[in-house]
């Protein structure tokens, strides 16, 4: 019976989660893309800010298994980087597990702790593709045109995540 309600709390939190990934996509689409890295770019992470609330609630290897299927879909899908995103994604999950024990956030170690791993999520993936000579744009105007931007937008869309996060109240049984 107890893998029974693991299993379906699991499948509820893939499905919460490839939801926001499809608003994601769909805030995304609205958005004009920056082709020539002229001006500023926003990159929305609803699925990303939720996975990291999520993550703790579940328990023990399927934490691991959860954050590789996340990770698996989003590279597939929105990336064409299959490994880089399923071990940012499983690294997440590790230090939301285990450095950080926080078990429910307020909204103000929310807000800071889905500010600071899409930060470090836009920074590991500029570091990838620099050393890898995919990119030659310079720190500076990434930090101004992307990761500013995505991080002032992706603040205000915290609060809708934070929100629904408490009002659909994921737990385990």
């Amino acid at each position: 019976m107890k893998k029974r309600m693991t299993d379906s709390y699991l499948l509820k939190c893939f499905c919460a989660v490839f939801i926001c990934f499809i608003i994601d996509s769909t805030i995304s689409y609205f958005f004009p893309y920056n082709y020539d890295k002229s001006y500023i770019t926003l990159v929305p992470c609803i699925g990303l800010m939720l996975f990291c609330m999520l993550v703790k609630t579940i328990s023990g290897p399927e934490r691991y298994f959860f954050a590789a299927v996340c990770g698996v879909y989003y590279s597939i899908v929105y990336s064409n980087s299959l490994a880089i995103y399923i071990l940012i994604y499983v690294l997440i999950a590790f230090v939301r597990s285990y450095i950080i024990k926080i078990d429910s956030f307020s909204l103000l170690e929310a807000l800071s702790f889905c500010i600071a791993t899409i930060f470090a999520q836009e920074l590991v993936i500029y570091w990838l593709m620099w050393i890898t000579n995919m990119t030659r744009y310079p720190i500076l105007s990434f930090l101004i045109m992307r990761v500013l931007p995505t991080l002032i937008l992706n603040l205000f869309l915290s609060l809708g995540v934070y929100w629904i996060y408490n009002k659909i109240k994921i737990e385990v049984e």
